[in-house]
């Protein structure tokens, strides 16, 4: 028998039938509850501040798109949950007002220091930081912040090295931006520099200063691990994000961090 002797109301049955396992399929549950998805729809795109100079975890780049590490967290958060994200870069201090102020609704990622933990809730904790001493390869090695009080220490005005180098009495030379403090250390101009691990091997490797740049014996001064604030209060979103990171997590984490560290030489 042929299909054309089948009555037509079978056909139409069983083609829908066919389109609807085929659906069956490529379904996919919502991880979101009902809660959490009415206030993505109602609340429209993720409204995120990320660091505009800060490589290579979130930057600027010269044709103005936000990219680093933290930008393709946040894009693989939104493509498995479904939202829309916007990206706003500015300074870390417009950004902590602005998240306070409901005009930002969270950050690429910061510390939960205890100061920020008094107007911020935040997700876990998701990629961790370590700020070290590096040196000019001509420098003697030493490792001792008694030593680092009697050198020209650079740190970028800001940072958190500055407060670190508060807390130990040690006065630093300030810098504008991470590049130049970079290229200040390479010159021999300061003879040490205190940064986060990640932006000094990015640019490090950029500007080819891999001879000029050492660490001491004992580098690391300081850890931590980012998280994603949001005002207090917004649990909603907080939940949201944290089932974001738990997808990302394993795996997907693996294949950004790879693409940053294969593609650009670094970490």
């Amino acid at each position: 028998m042929t299909v054309a002797a089948f009555p037509k109301r079978f056909v139409r049955g069983l083609a829908w039938g066919l389109l609807l396992a085929l659906a069956a399929c490529n379904w996919q549950p919502d991880l979101l509850g009902r809660s959490e998805r009415k206030w993505l729809e109602e609340h429209g795109p993720v409204k995120v501040g990320i660091f505009p100079d800060y490589p290579p975890y979130s930057f600027v780049g010269s044709d103005q798109v936000p990219m680093g590490i933290g930008v393709e967290i946040w894009k693989a958060m939104a493509q498995k949950l479904g939202f829309k994200v916007q990206f706003v870069p500015m300074p870390l201090e417009q950004q902590l007002r602005a998240l306070a102020q409901g005009r930002l609704d969270s950050l690429v990622g910061i510390s939960p220091d205890k100061q920020c933990q008094k107007q911020s809730s935040f997700s876990g904790p998701f990629f961790p930081i370590e700020t070290s001493v590096f040196v000019n390869a001509a420098e003697d090695d030493f490792w001792n912040w008694e030593e680092l009080r009697n050198l020209k220490v650079g740190v970028v005005q800001g940072d958190a090295a500055q407060a670190i180098c508060a807390k130990e009495q040690v006065k630093p030379v300030l810098f504008t931006n991470y590049k130049e403090a970079v290229r200040a250390l390479a010159a021999g101009r300061v003879r040490a520099v205190i940064m986060d691990e990640p932006v000094m091997l990015y640019y490090r490797e950029k500007l080819n200063l891999g001879d000029k740049i050492n660490w001491p014996r004992y580098p690391v001064v300081h850890a931590s691990d980012m998280a994603l604030p949001v005002k207090k209060g917004n649990d909603k979103l907080l939940g949201i994000l944290n089932k974001g990171l738990a997808q990302v997590s394993g795996s997907q984490m693996g294949v950004i961090l790879q693409h940053w560290r294969g593609a650009k030489g670094i970490l």
